[in-house]
């Protein structure tokens, strides 16, 4: 600015202040990364465990920083379990046992410790048991959106029981999504529909993030042969839509449900292990669905993996996909970074431990390559042809390849 006059200074500064301003928001709506976050429901089915208020809410605020789970990304807390209803009029409005003094002192709590904060509800009239009271959000999507904007809220999880072979989901969710972006163009939106009507095909233009499969869950399991571990399976191969037109940065995620991790009925530490390595290598939105305040150790330094987190948050956010199918079942999944370098998860899918071995030339990608695996955190050294490995039960290897 040396040789402009000095009269236009001042009005160019205000301009330049004001675009990089409309740069961080146009960013933020880009999405350009898996978000990261924590929801309550897989802890109880919004029962007793907690009342589920403010007080909880700005403990669980503080706990995120203290923890380093803030730091480790996970920036999303969800408002979900009673915590709404609707007045005469259909307004949402909070309740007031839990929330005295409404959401905004909440959402404000939050955003002073760097968290971001998410609402919660359904597309359609009804609701999912257990979660809000009252109705869900159909005939009132602008109203909400109006009402979460005004309450500092800075993304929503929206639920599909109510809409359910009733209503249209591509339509209902592309409304909706319009309805939030007249108030906020960097709302971020969880597409809840577990996969009905294929929403990877539309997803980008309705939401951040849309789910695949069916949830993954511990009253669900029981029902289900092979329990947790073939839901969580089932999920996988559900999610495999890594189409780079439809997914990715500035269009979205592929998202095969929260992660169930620190759950004592549910997986098992090796299985554990397994659903965050996958939905890291598939470049899942990461949201922990359990008792963060009442973790052991093991599930922190799974959840807290920086080197597995990576993967996921890679900027080039490519998801991965099979590169070999194994005859025992097992697989081989790799993922491009942005760096040049490769991310390969190994998956043993059967009930045997197995010896795998990686053949670089097979997977395409011939050469002198430094392996380091991530969950052991070791430098394994540099193979030019091929990598063996020893896998338990249900375990899967990350390695990160560099040339």
């Amino acid at each position: 600015m040396k040789n402009i006059n000095y009269t236009l200074k001042p009005i160019l500064l205000v301009l330049m202040s004001i675009l990089i301003s409309f740069t961080a928001n146009c960013q933020s709506f880009r999405n350009l990364l898996p978000p990261m976050g924590w929801e309550p429901w897989n802890i109880d089915h919004c029962g007793s465990s907690s009342n589920w208020d403010a007080e909880y809410y700005k403990k669980l605020a503080d706990y995120f920083v203290s923890s380093g789970l803030r730091d480790a990304g996970y920036i999303y807390l969800t408002i979900e379990c009673g915590d709404h209803d609707r007045d005469s009029g259909g307004q949402i409005q909070p309740d007031l046992s839990k929330f005295p003094d409404g959401f905004k002192p909440v959402t404000d709590y939050i955003h002073s410790k760097g968290l971001k904060v998410r609402t919660y509800t359904d597309a359609g009239e009804g609701k999912c048991p257990l979660t809000f009271k009252g109705k869900g959000s159909f005939g009132h999507y602008e109203d909400d959106a109006r009402s979460w904007v005004e309450w500092g809220f800075d993304g929503v999880k929206i639920d599909w029981c109510g809409g359910y072979r009733i209503l249209d989901p591509e339509t209902q969710y592309m409304q909706f999504a319009e309805a939030i972006r007249k108030f906020s163009k960097s709302f971020q939106i969880e597409i809840c529909c577990w996969g009905v009507g294929e929403p990877w095909n539309w997803g980008r233009h309705a939401g951040t993030m849309w789910r695949t499969g069916g949830d993954i869950d511990l009253g669900v399991k029981l029902y289900v042969a092979g329990g947790a571990w073939s839901l969580l399976i089932r999920n996988i191969d559900l999610n495999r839509h890594s189409d780079t037109s439809l997914v990715g940065p500035g269009k979205g995620w592929n998202y095969p449900d929260m992660l169930l991790i620190g759950h004592p009925k549910g997986l098992n530490e090796i299985e554990e292990r397994t659903m965050f390595s996958m939905w890291a290598i598939m470049a899942s939105p990461l949201f922990l669905g359990n008792d963060v305040l009442n973790m052991p150790q093991y599930v922190k330094d799974i959840i807290m993996n920086k080197e597995v987190i990576a993967i996921d948050q890679d900027p080039l956010g490519r998801q991965g996909e099979v590169a070999q199918d194994l005859e025992s079942g097992s697989q081989v999944w790799l993922k491009e970074l942005k760096d040049g370098s490769k991310a390969i998860a190994v998956i043993n899918r059967s009930e045997k431990s197995e010896k795998i071995t990686l053949n670089w030339d097979a997977l395409n990608i011939p050469g002198q390559w430094k392996v380091r695996d991530l969950w052991e955190h070791t430098d394994k050294g540099i193979f030019t042809d091929e990598y063996t490995m020893k896998l338990k039960p249900h375990e899967t290897v990350v390695i990160k390849l560099t040339k």
